[in-house]
């Protein structure tokens, strides 16, 4: 039998933190998010769980990061999360991030990066050519312009959670991407402030 790696998406969802589900012992292991009507049970990684517990206050605006796997006949989304961004009043989000999370997205100063965008119809009606323009403003404003480019594609079967997007290195597919986040969801992924 061959074992092969899964292959990964990444989800965001934005919601209100309502607390912490502990278990037994009083460990904190899963936050609920409300997301419009629905409360959403997420797992945490271990190594954000004691910085989220004295972090996080009920009320709070978070954008959870959630992985897809697909395997085998179907896919999955697994609730489980190792970057949480609590989203404040000012610009600049506070990002949670496990140390696990994949270096792979790590941008080196002599390695080039790059942005998978959809360019077909559908997918630009639903926020394509907005999200274009933001990509390249954005990527001028973090100095990246020279080192991340914009590569417009076929479809990319994501019609439907549009606009979506892909990042290289990595493949991190990001949907549903609101350009007034762009700068963080790059800075995260692109690592800068290691650079």
């Amino acid at each position: 039998m061959k074992t092969t790696q899964c292959p990964r998406s990444t989800y965001q969802i934005e919601g209100e933190f309502l607390g912490f589900i502990p278990k037994p012992g009083g460990e904190l292991k899963y936050i609920q998010v409300q997301v419009k009507e629905r409360i959403i049970p997420i797992k945490l990684a271990k190594e954000l769980r004691e910085t989220l517990g004295r972090t996080l206050l009920e009320g709070d605006r978070l954008l959870v990061f959630l992985e897809q796997q697909v395997s085998g006949g179907g896919s999955k989304l697994k609730l489980k999360t190792d970057r949480v961004e609590r989203l404040s009043a000012s610009d600049r989000p506070i990002v949670f991030e496990s140390a696990s999370v994949s270096s792979a997205s790590k941008l080196r100063k002599d390695q080039k990066g790059k942005i998978l965008l959809c360019r077909k119809s559908s997918c630009s009606k639903r926020g394509g050519k907005q999200l274009y323009h933001a990509l390249k403003e954005t990527l001028q404003q973090l100095g990246l312009q020279d080192r991340v480019s914009i590569e417009l594609t076929g479809c990319q079967k994501q019609c439907k959670k549009a606009p979506s997007l892909i990042l290289m290195p990595g493949k991190v597919k990001h949907t549903y991407v609101d350009p007034d986040r762009l700068t963080s969801l790059l800075e995260a992924h692109y690592k800068l402030s290691s650079v």
